[in-house]
């Protein structure tokens, strides 16, 4: 093993060399098999368009892997797995689970609509089931918590960085470090989506409006389910995101789902006069 001044220097020309030469950035309009990635060439590839999906556990910090070392462990099993099942399940192109958290990428053919698929059901996972299984199964000493989600879309470059047999997928670009930053904005139970990502789906009565239940009683009374929040870790032109406020319904949110996933908007049934 080489002393250490020794390889702080072998960074120093790493690094040197790195910013003088250049890379080659290649478009595509798929997304990338990341098998194909090479390491050795300085070659990224860039795509458009991909929709980021982040989710933190709140109050992970607080778990106690020393004294309820099996109690929070059962936690991260419960938690992580399904999380990863749930983006899977609406197709994510690509899952990293990172720490108390993960995010998803969701790219091609309706990525924005199986993104928030993706994230309203996170949120419904978190209220119908981590909440209250928790209260059931755990010490009242155990932390509260719940999942935290963040959505945000845009532009990715994407290349394996490291060494060979110990390289992994690095994904620069805006969309998974403001979704990210949604999610820690976020409290649990909440989803927050970057306005760009909401502008998308304003004129959608599935995403924008509840489905007209009070109390397990259809009486159509259509309100709007999302309010303004400012996330303040975002760019100054970029802080004003979007929070929904409710989950899937338990009677129509099989419909509404699959209504957005087909991409459909507008629901016949709306009578504007009582929004």
């Amino acid at each position: 093993m080489a002393g250490i001044n020794e390889f702080l220097r072998e960074r120093d020309d790493d690094v040197r060399w790195n910013l003088k030469t250049s890379v080659e950035i290649i478009d595509s309009d798929m997304f990338p098999d990341l098998d194909d990635l090479l390491l050795e060439k300085r070659r990224w590839v860039r795509i458009t368009d991909v929709v980021a999906v982040a989710v933190d556990l709140k109050n992970s910090t607080m778990l106690d892997f020393k004294h309820q070392a099996r109690t929070s462990t059962r936690l991260y099993e419960a938690v992580i797995g399904n999380c990863v099942a749930i983006a899977k399940n609406f197709q994510a192109d690509f899952v990293d689970i990172q720490g108390d958290g993960l995010f998803a990428l969701y790219h091609g053919y309706r990525a924005q609509e199986r993104a928030m698929a993706a994230g309203i059901t996170l949120k419904t996972f978190s209220q119908r089931s981590i909440v209250p299984r928790i209260g059931e199964e755990m010490d009242e000493r155990f932390p509260k918590t719940g999942l935290k989600t963040g959505i945000s879309a845009g532009v990715l470059v994407v290349k394996k960085v490291g060494k060979r047999n110990n390289n992994e997928p690095v994904w620069a670009g805006k969309p998974v470090n403001w979704a990210t930053k949604c999610a820690q904005k976020a409290d649990a139970n909440e989803l927050i989506v970057t306005e760009s990502v909401y502008a998308k789906f304003e004129n959608n009565d599935y995403v924008r409006y509840s489905c007209g239940c009070s109390n397990g009683q259809y009486v159509k009374q259509f309100s709007d389910l999302w309010k303004q929040v400012v996330v303040n870790t975002l760019p100054d032109s970029t802080v004003r995101c979007m929070s929904l406020t409710s989950q899937w319904c338990e009677d129509h949110g099989d419909e509404f789902c699959q209504a957005i996933l087909e991409g459909k908007r507008v629901r016949p049934e709306m009578q504007w006069g009582n929004l």
